[in-house]
């Protein structure tokens, strides 16, 4: 389950820039339009998050964790992705310049 205190905790999270995280994940969740989707949900983001279907019974939800938990986290203003309690949450990230564009 998706709870403040599993963000909390080092070993849970992966940092990571966009370019370099999604593609992979991408390959192994079988969502070949992952990229879109975060892009997608970051023009839009809704408090809950949305979860996206891929292959093999695999799934993950795309969240904000400032706005899903109401309270900051460090890097939370950014696209999360959770894969589930066996798996880390992906912060992806862009470089400032890369958001200004």
């Amino acid at each position: 389950m998706l709870t403040w205190g599993y963000l909390q905790e080092e070993e849970n999270v992966v940092y990571g820039r966009e370019e370099q995280l999604v593609p992979a994940l991408a390959k192994d969740l079988m969502i070949p339009d992952l990229m879109a989707a975060i892009e997608r949900f970051r023009q839009a983001p809704v408090k809950e998050g949305v979860v996206l279907s891929g292959g093999r019974r695999s799934s993950v939800k795309l969240f904000i964790p400032d706005l899903y938990f109401d309270r900051h986290i460090d890097m939370g203003e950014n696209v999360w992705l959770y894969l589930g309690e066996m798996s880390p949450a992906y912060c992806v990230y862009r470089l400032w310049d890369e958001d200004r564009s």
